[in-house]
Order: C-alpha cells, then structure tokens, then sequence
C-alpha cells in the first residue's frame, strides 16, 4: 500500500516537472500587468505620471483589431505562428476546433481563462494555454473643444507587442496634431481626458511646452476623450509661443479671417497660418492683407470678436491697441485663429501729430498707390485730380505728383500743401488757417480735419501737413480779413503758385501777358509790361477785371499810386489769371475822336492830291 502510494506520487511529480515551463508562463503571462513605461512591449502602457491619472492602472482589454497568439502545452499545430489570429469586428477569434469565442473588453488573463475552458473537452491539459498580444488595435479617438477639426479619429499603434523594440502609443499631443491643432482661445491648462471607465483626467499642456515635461503627453486608450476648454482670457505672451509648438497645426494650414471698419479692402480673406517668410498669423499681418488701414482709422481702439469652438457665444471682444506698438509693445499683435473678426473702428477725433508715424507702419495703406481727390475754394486750378505718392518735387516748376524728379527736393507720400501744388496753388484770397479736409469713413460719416497751415510757417508743425487718403476733399476758405504783412510769407511757400499769368491789356509799353511770381501787387505788374505809355495811358486808374471761383467776373477801378506798398484799394495783389486794363488819357480820347471824326475828309483831300498828281 505504501510502496503504492509513493510510486503514485513519484508519478505525479515527474509529471509535474514535465509540465513545470507551461505553467510558469500560464502564471506569468496571465498575471494581471502592471504599470509600465510606454516603452516596454506588451505591457500596459498608459502613463501614471499625471497626478490625477495616476491611480488608473487597469490593464489592456482585447477588442477587435487586435492580434493574439496562443500557445498550448504540447499542442504546437496550434501554437506559435499556427496560434495567431485577429479579433474580428464582432470582438470575436475563430478558433480551430472550437469556433467563435467572444473576447470584445477581456483582459488577456481573462480571455486566457474563457478560450482554456472552450478547449477543455479537446485537451488534457487546457489550463496550459495562454494568450498574449501580437499587436494592438487602432485606437477610437474623440477630440473636442478648441481645436481646428474637432471629431472622431483613429490613431494606429506603432510597432509590435511581441517585439523587443519600443512600441509607440498615441499621446495626447499626437491626437491634437491630428485635429488640425488647437485654436488660439485654447486653454491648454485645463485639458480634459475622459476613460471609457468614467474617469476624468486632467492634463495641463503648458508644462509640457515651458518645461518638457513628457508626464503631461499620457498616452491614449480606445475609447478616449479629449476635451480642450476655452480660455476666458487673452495672454499675447503665451499664445505667440503656443502658435510657435507643434500642437498648433500645420505651417501652411489655410485660415479664414474677415477684416472690417477702416482699411482699404475690408472683407473676408483666406490666409495661412504662417507666411512664406515665417510670419505667424498676426492682427498686424490681417491688415496688410486687407490693404492696410486708413488715416481715418482709430488704431488704439482695434478689436478681435472670436467665437469660442465650445458653445456659439462669443467671448468678451479682444482689445487690440496699435499704437503702443509703434512704441514697442509687440504682445498687443496677438496670434489669430479660424474664423476671426478683426474690426477697424473710425477714429473721433484723430490726432495730426501721429498720423505721419501711423503711415509709416507696416499696417497702413500703400500711399504709394494713385488717390483720387479733390481740391476746392481758393486754388487757382479747383477740381478733382489723380495723384501718386511718389516722384514729387516741391521746387522748380513741377506742379504734378506723377510728374519726373526735376531736381528739387523729393517727398513721398501725398499731403495737403502737396495736393494744393497740383492745383495750382493758393490764391492771395485763401484763409490758410482754416483748410479743411473732408474725409469719408467706412461708417458712412464725414471726418472733418482742421489743417493750420500758417502754424506749418510759423512754426514748422509737419503735423498740420496732414497725409491724404483715398477720395479726400481739400475745401479752401476765402480769408475774410488778409493780413498783407504775412503775403511775402505765405507767397514764399510751397503751396503756393510757382508763378501766375496776369493780362495787361491798353495803354502800356509792352501789353499781353506777363509771368508774375505769386502775391505780386498791381504796380509790379504795370512796371513789369513796361510801363504807362505815358503820351496815351490814363495813369491816375486802372481797371481790374477779376474771375471769381464761383463763375462771376468783378470789376474794379484802381487809383494808381507807384509809392503806394501792398494795399487792397490802392495797389491789391493779383490773382492768377486777372487781367488789368490800362485806360486812354482824355487828351489821348479827344485826339482819337478828332481823328476819327475827320478821317473821311483827309482820306478825300488825298484823292485830290493823287488827281492832281496824274493830270
């Protein structure tokens, strides 16, 4: 009996040492896995670095598209490389002998356990099979909130369970890129990533981008969620370096922006994300692509409307000023997203002083670009005219914007005193302290600008210069009281005429038209035609026949006095155009009127004479 009993256990104990490898691989392979680096094949590898995440360490469920091996103890026509098979879109492996066995959300230990008891009836040993993971599945991915292409994505695992190289599992930051990156109004603090279980984690991006912490980036499960937030506020700083990362999209990813208010192209425009000289999309770059902005424009007050991706609710306006980055603040260009509004608002009361530096930004419109214009009231050539900013010569004879350089100074973009050469210049009339400028807004309202340019004499203000733009109206009031000790001044100036014709027609030396230079006095032009034709010319007056700009002709008898310096009664300064007409002496009508009077008569006493000659 007890030699019985103890061959028996020798029997079972050589049996067992037989069996020994298996089961220690059954017991290996079917323990439930712990946490491990994502860099370890075959293991679980969601990342525990995240505090919230961290206690989620459930192990890897089959479903379908995952690929297994199973081996069985002394069975190799069904081990090995003759044991793999994929999980079917049931969830479901057809196996040899025992068909469909469903192992959709088991774990490998468990999926072990339910294909042991299938072969239980085939094998004597069936407790000796085990399952492990070839190759994972694609994982189900869901993304929403700020990023560009929201939805459903499936994400593939790379490289191989069974492998000895690292295997690659999708991150949070692979599933942003892969929706297009996140939007400016992103906040990447406040990450959400939802598990199929229910739990919740939160992941803040930012350390990941400031600091490389890698613990952020938790890889991905079938069945995720992610969340992106909006933020409820603006860091210029901090979305200039996101747009700089990797989880902000492709480079040459087409945005759609729509430009509005005071710039010379508003509408809708289809931009990249960065420019071919590696700009990023900027407020700054939106407005050079609309053109640029007006001088009517209210840079300080610029706003961008963005509406959030998480609920149709606009967030509060951005408040964009661009003046203080002409003094150097470049956090006021903030980063633009799809679909943004950038609004140009007209300015109250613009300041003439800043325009100049405004016109030179690389925001503002290309004054290079022809204007059309109009100039009225007191010039001497009223009407509307074409004019470029370029090639312009203050000096000499050039009275043209889009005339040659002729030497004399040259000045680039298109001002008041500018557009006043080309129409000829100011009239001795014209009240050069109240020039008006009258601009239509976008809005539909007219600026009205105040330009001083006595100040710009007196005191060299550049600012009363004030810069044109595109269908502006110059309106040249008649002074009502001209001070003539400011005529040589005001003749001297740039705006003034070059020269002006005046018609000096009757009793003069040398009558016809005379080149006179501007605010010339009556006197310097009887002089200049060469003087009264002193046997014939009335020298005590003169008549002065004048054109109005309003169409009416005046006429005007003037005292002649030599002595006399620049009076409006005595001796007025002429105007462009203006005609004198110098008068016959009453001994020079009587003799005229004798002469005509007997004219007859001595034309007949020269027919007697010729008579007499012939007979």
């Amino acid at each position: 009996m007890l030699n019985t009993s103890i061959a028996q256990t020798y029997k079972i104990l050589r049996s067992s040492l037989y069996l020994l490898p298996g089961l220690i691989s059954f017991i290996v392979l079917s323990a439930p896995l712990p946490a491990k680096s994502q860099t370890l094949p075959g293991l679980d590898l969601f990342n525990p670095g995240n505090p919230s995440c961290r206690g989620d360490n459930t192990p890897y469920t089959l479903g379908s598209g995952d690929r297994v091996q199973l081996d069985i103890f002394n069975v190799p026509e069904y081990s090995g490389e003759n044991g793999q098979f994929q999980v079917l879109a049931d969830g479901s492996l057809n196996l040899p002998l025992v068909g469909k066995v469903t192992v959709e959300g088991l774990t490998l230990q468990q999926a072990g356990a339910l294909i042991s008891q299938s072969y239980d009836r085939f094998l004597q040993r069936p407790e000796l099979l085990t399952v492990s993971l070839l190759e994972r599945r694609p994982l189900q991915i869901g993304i929403g909130g700020e990023v560009n292409r929201p939805g459903s994505y499936t994400m593939s695992v790379i490289g191989r369970a069974d492998s000895e190289e690292a295997t690659q599992i999708p991150t949070i930051t692979g599933a942003i890129q892969r929706a297009g990156g996140i939007t400016q109004a992103a906040n990447i603090t406040q990450i959400e990533l939802r598990r199929k279980t229910g739990s919740v984690c939160t992941v803040n991006l930012s350390t990941l981008i400031s600091q490389g912490s890698l613990q952020e980036d938790i890889s991905l499960r079938d069945g995720d969620t992610i969340f992106i937030p909006t933020s409820t506020t603006v860091d210029p700083v901090a979305t200039t370096q996101l747009a700089t990362t990797s989880l902000a999209g492709q480079a040459t990813q087409p945005i759609n922006i729509i430009v509005v208010g005071e710039v010379t192209r508003p509408g809708a425009y289809t931009v990249t994300r960065v420019d071919e000289k590696g700009s990023l999309l900027t407020v700054t770059r939106a407005l050079q692509t609309a053109g640029g902005i007006n001088l009517s424009s209210d840079i300080r007050q610029i706003q961008v409307i963005r509406r959030p991706k998480t609920s149709n609710e606009p967030i509060p306006p951005i408040q964009v000023n661009l003046w203080q980055l002409l003094q150097g603040d470049r956090t006021q260009d903030i980063v633009l997203q799809e679909g943004d509004t950038i609004v140009v608002p007209t300015a109250t009361n613009p300041n003439p002083a800043e325009v100049a530096q405004i016109a030179s930004a690389n925001f503002a419109a290309n004054f290079s670009q022809p204007l059309n214009i109009a100039v009225v009231g007191e010039v001497n050539r009223p009407g509307t005219y074409t004019i470029a900013g370029s090639d312009v010569s203050s000096t000499g004879n050039e009275q043209t914007l889009e005339g040659p350089q002729t030497g004399g100074q040259l000045v680039g973009l298109p001002t008041v005193t500018r557009a006043l050469k080309i129409a000829g210049g100011i009239s001795p009339s014209a009240n050069i302290r109240q020039i008006q400028v009258r601009r239509q807004t976008k809005a539909g309202t007219e600026q009205i600008l105040v330009v001083d340019l006595w100040q710009l004499l007196q005191e060299g203000d550049l600012s009363q210069d004030t810069l044109l733009q595109q269908g502006d109206t110059i309106v040249v009031p008649t002074a009502t009281n001209i001070d003539l000790a400011e005529a040589p001044q005001v003749a001297a100036a740039s705006f003034s005429p070059n020269t002006i014709q005046v018609n000096i027609v009757g009793e003069v030396l040398n009558p016809g038209s005379v080149t006179l230079a501007p605010n010339s006095s009556l006197n310097q032009a009887i002089l200049a035609s060469g003087g009264f034709n002193n046997r014939r010319a009335d020298e005590d007056e003169v008549e002065l026949i004048r054109l109005n700009p309003n169409g009416t002709v005046s006429r005007e008898k003037i005292p002649i006095d030599f002595a006399q310096g620049l009076d409006e009664e005595t001796n007025p300064t002429l105007r462009n155009n203006d005609v004198i007409v110098v008068g016959r002496s009453g001994f020079a009508k009587t003799t005229d009127t004798i002469g005509t009077v007997f004219s007859p008569v001595f034309s007949a006493f020269g027919v007697f004479r010729f008579l007499n000659v012939l007979f």
